[in-house]
Parts: C-alpha cells; sequence; structure tokens
C-alpha cells in the first residue's frame, strides 16, 4: 500500500476525499480549504492512512442432496 494523506474540514460532512501521495500536497490543498469562503474559523485536518483492510469473499460452496 502507498502512503496518502487527506483533508478533512471540520463541520462538513467529509466530502469527496481525494488522495495526496506527498505530505507537501495535503498541505496545500489543507491551506486552499481553509481559504474557502466561509470557512475561515473550520480547522482543517490532515488524515494520514496508517492501515486498511477489505472483506475477501468467500468462494460459494453447493451441497447437492443424493
Amino acid at each position: 500500500m502507498q502512503r496518502f494523506w487527506v483533508c478533512y474540514v471540520e463541520g462538513t460532512n467529509g466530502g469527496v476525499h481525494y488522495r495526496h501521495y506527498s505530505l507537501e500536497a495535503a498541505e496545500n490543498e489543507a491551506e486552499r480549504l481553509a481559504r474557502l469562503p466561509g470557512r475561515q474559523c473550520s480547522m482543517v485536518y490532515i488524515l494520514e492512512c496508517v492501515e486498511h483492510c477489505k472483506v475477501v469473499l468467500l468462494p460459494i460452496e453447493w451441497d447437492i442432496p443424493e
């Protein structure tokens, strides 16, 4: 897994998150988000993905009666 960061603006529903593959790119995006109209007092967090998981579907088994 490649390391990435996303930005979250406090008080929003999260919206669409873009993966930033460098911390500098995430910082630039956080600053841009903080400057948006109506967001000057909102906290912008930079979140780093540290782990992930997924559900692997098991094969379906069929039992046929004799």
